[in-house]
């Protein structure tokens, strides 16, 4: 749609902005600089941290270290269902069994997905 007036919604602008990182496996570096960044945010039954400042809204980066791995994903901070957990770490191992590790946060959906 090229309507000028027609405002995306806020589920839309939510889905596009955690499309921009989706769960990935990162560098040691780049989990390590996270955590030391800002105070980092743990909550109970939440793996790994989540970086204290919003991306925007409630989304937060999330980062994990599972089995000598390093995982990242931009997530809602109040919609545990979008949380990087040992299952969403297994399916994603399983269907990227080469994923290139990032150093740093993806310029791009594409980037990630690679």
């Amino acid at each position: 749609m090229t309507d000028p007036d027609f405002a995306a919604s806020p589920s839309d602008e939510r889905a596009r902005t955690l499309a921009q990182f989706p769960l990935s496996r990162v560098t040691k570096v780049f989990h390590d600089e996270m955590l030391g960044v800002l105070p980092p945010v743990h909550i109970r039954g939440a793996a790994g941290f989540f970086v204290s400042e919003a991306v925007t809204a409630d989304i937060h980066a999330q980062f994990v270290h599972r089995d000598g791995r390093f995982y990242g994903s931009y997530v809602a901070l109040r919609d545990p269902a979008t949380w990087i957990t040992s299952a969403r770490i297994a399916a994603y191992d399983v269907d990227n069994p080469n994923a290139v590790e990032l150093a740093w946060y993806p310029d791009g959906a594409g980037e990630a997905a690679a």
